[in-house]
């Protein structure tokens, strides 16, 4: 065990007391690291089927969509993932894109990963978004929930697919 140093005018006591006080002071710098280091929470992409026909025509398609982040732009990120997602692996219900653009998600991935990754991961849809804005927003202690209406022009969408081998050209 380690003696304490003591000034001549200093008693046991008096040293227990600022050994206590420093010991004190520690503990609460190192709690309140503690709580500024603490990671924020992250909250993953996830695809839901909570993607509504809105309004197209023959060659665009306006849908409804949610997006749930950490932050409001990530869960726009997520929102517009998800209602382009949906769009070409599952297909939009009432809409004039019933049917998903990519029949098989997995074999298509399997094939067309970088193709893919680009366009949806990456962002590329973006060129293919002619627009997109928040109808609501509800914030929460964990996170930001927001509904979009996200219109694509799915006829270059599909003519991207196809040019990159991703789909085989309609009718043929």
């Amino acid at each position: 065990m380690v003696k304490p140093f003591l000034l001549k005018s200093q008693t046991t006591q008096e040293f227990k007391i600022i050994f206590m006080h420093q010991n004190i002071i520690l503990g609460l710098l190192f709690l309140a690291s503690l709580i500024a280091c603490n990671p924020k929470l992250i909250i993953p992409y996830e695809r839901t089927g909570a993607v509504e026909f809105y309004n197209g025509d023959k060659n665009t398609l306006s849908v409804s969509t949610n997006g749930y982040a950490e932050n409001e732009n990530k869960a726009i990120y997520y929102a517009e993932r998800n209602a382009l997602e949906n769009i070409l692996f599952r297909g939009i219900p009432g809409s004039n894109q019933e049917n998903p653009m990519i029949s098989n998600e997995n074999d298509a991935y399997r094939k067309s990963k970088e193709i893919l990754d680009a366009l949806i991961i990456n962002e590329g849809y973006r060129k293919f978004m002619i627009e997109s804005y928040s109808t609501d927003s509800v914030k929460s202690s964990s996170g930001i929930n927001v509904k979009r209406i996200v219109k694509f022009d799915i006829q270059a969408i599909r003519k991207y697919l196809e040019v990159n081998n991703v789909v085989r050209n309609f009718g043929f």
